[in-house]
């Protein structure tokens, strides 16, 4: 069974992750999403190839084992806890008739499943043509 990255230790005060074995992941840079920075730790691989976890660890890699740290940015982590409260989940519920049915009948009926244009102004171009057309099909339907 494979090392998981749960079974490597972070160590804070030195920005460095401790594995099974004893031997020190160095900080090796960091990858920057939306909403999330995924910080890069790396063994030197000289530590992995005389390791005896090394088949349990990182069987094919000879550049030593690497693990990745995320950190969720602080406006995705105040959403997130903002989401768990009772009346943020109460208000969510009452967007299932609102919302729900145009989102999943302009995915449906009109095959926008993925945008066809890129950037923002051509996107939002797109989902208003979008909303347009449901909008007047439904004044179509109710007249």
């Amino acid at each position: 069974m494979a090392f998981r990255p749960e079974a490597f230790r972070y160590q804070p005060e030195s920005d460095t992750y401790q594995c099974p074995a004893g031997k020190v992941l160095s900080y090796e840079g960091k990858n920057r999403d939306v909403g999330v920075t995924q910080h890069k730790y790396r063994a030197r691989a000289v530590d992995c190839a005389a390791c005896e976890f090394k088949e349990k660890c990182c069987p094919q890699n000879v550049k030593g084992r690497t693990v990745v740290r995320e950190e969720e940015a602080p406006a995705v982590v105040a959403f997130r806890a903002k989401m768990e409260t009772e009346e943020a989940k109460q208000i969510y519920r009452q967007r299932g008739p609102a919302a729900e049915f145009p989102n999943a009948w302009i995915k449906a009926k009109m095959g926008l499943r993925q945008f066809r244009l890129r950037g923002l102004l051509k996107v939002t171009m797109e989902a208003t043509w979008a909303c347009l057309t449901y909008n007047i099909q439904q004044w179509i339907r109710l007249r």
